[in-house]
C-alpha cells in the first residue's frame, strides 16, 4: 500500500523514528512548559487531597498523568477516587471496571496518609512522567487520526493478560476492534458476547510478542485511514476494505491472531 502524505501509518512511523526531536518540540509548547514549571514549583505545598482539589493546574496535570484530564470538572467523583481506600472492596473505584481510575486511586491514596507525600521526589516524578507521556501522545495525535491510540496501545499492550483487560480499557478496545475490522455495532453487544467473540478472534499470547503488537497497530492505522478517507479519492484503499459478513467485518476466520 502506498502511503499518502497524510497517512496515519506514515505519521506513526515518523513519530517513532524521530521521537527525541518530537519530544523536544512538544516540551517547548508554551502551555506544556508552563504547566510543568507550575507543577514543579507548587506541588511541594500540597499537603492533602483537599489542597490538590483547590489548585486547578496541579489537578489538571495529575489527572492527565492517568489519562483522566477530561474528568476534571467531576469534582465529587475525582475527590472520592483519591480519598477512598482502593483496598476497600466497597470503595467506588472497585465498583468501576476502569483501569485509569484504579491507577489514580492506587497512586494518590497515599496523600491521605502522609502530608509530606509530595516531598518524595518519586511521587512527583510519577505524575510528571505520566503527564508528559499522555500529553505527548495527544500532541502526536494531532497530526493524523489514530496516532494517539496507536502509541498508547504500543505502550501498554504488553501488560494484557486476559480479554477482560481489553474490554475494560476503551483505548485498547478501540485499537483491537478496528484492527480486527469489527464494526462499531460490536460495542452494542452484551459484555459476555463481546468477550466470547474476542476470545475466538485473538490469541492473548500475541500481546507478549512486540512484532505481533506492531502488526495489530499497522492494521489499526490502515483501517483508520480507510474509515477517514473517501475510497473514490484513493482506489488503492478499496483493496483493504473489509467485507461485511454476519454483522462482523471479514474475512476474519476463527482463531485469527495479531500477526494476520
Amino acid at each position: 500500500m502506498q502511503l499518502s502524505g497524510n497517512s496515519s501509518l506514515l505519521w506513526y512511523q515518523l513519530a517513532n523514528d524521530q521521537k527525541e526531536s518530537h519530544m523536544k518540540l512538544f516540551e517547548s509548547q508554551p502551555t506544556t512548559a508552563r504547566d510543568i514549571e507550575t507543577f514543579k514549583e507548587e506541588i511541594v505545598n500540597i499537603k492533602s487531597v483537599e489542597d490538590l482539589m483547590k489548585n486547578r493546574t496541579l489537578l489538571k496535570v495529575t489527572l492527565s498523568a492517568f489519562q483522566l484530564e477530561s474528568e476534571i470538572d467531576k469534582y465529587a467523583m475525582v475527590e472520592k477516587m483519591m480519598t477512598e481506600d482502593p483496598a476497600d472492596d466497597d470503595s467506588l473505584v472497585n465498583k468501576m471496571v476502569e483501569p485509569r481510575w484504579t491507577k489514580l486511586s492506587n497512586a494518590m491514596y497515599g496523600l491521605n496518609l502522609d502530608p509530606d507525600f509530595f516531598q518524595n521526589e518519586a511521587n512527583v516524578n510519577l505524575i510528571l512522567d505520566g503527564y508528559k507521556t499522555n500529553e505527548f501522545e495527544k500532541f502526536e495525535g494531532e497530526t493524523a487520526p489514530g496516532i494517539r491510540e496507536a502509541m498508547y496501545f504500543k505502550r501498554v499492550a504488553g501488560g494484557v493478560e486476559e480479554v477482560s483487560q481489553i474490554l475494560a480499557d476503551k483505548s485498547l478496545m478501540h485499537v483491537v476492534r478496528v484492527g480486527l475490522g469489527l464494526p462499531e455495532s460490536f460495542q452494542s453487544l452484551e459484555y459476555e458476547q463481546q468477550k466470547a467473540r474476542l476470545e475466538k478472534q485473538i490469541d492473548i499470547e500475541d500481546f507478549k510478542d512486540p512484532e505481533k503488537i506492531d502488526k495489530m497497530i499497522e492494521r489499526f492505522l490502515i483501517f483508520t485511514e480507510i474509515n477517514n478517507t473517501d475510497a473514490a479519492s484513493n482506489p488503492m484503499l478499496s483493496l483493504f476494505q473489509p467485507v461485511q459478513s454476519g454483522g462482523f467485518v471479514g474475512p476474519m476466520p476463527q482463531g485469527i491472531n495479531l500477526s494476520v
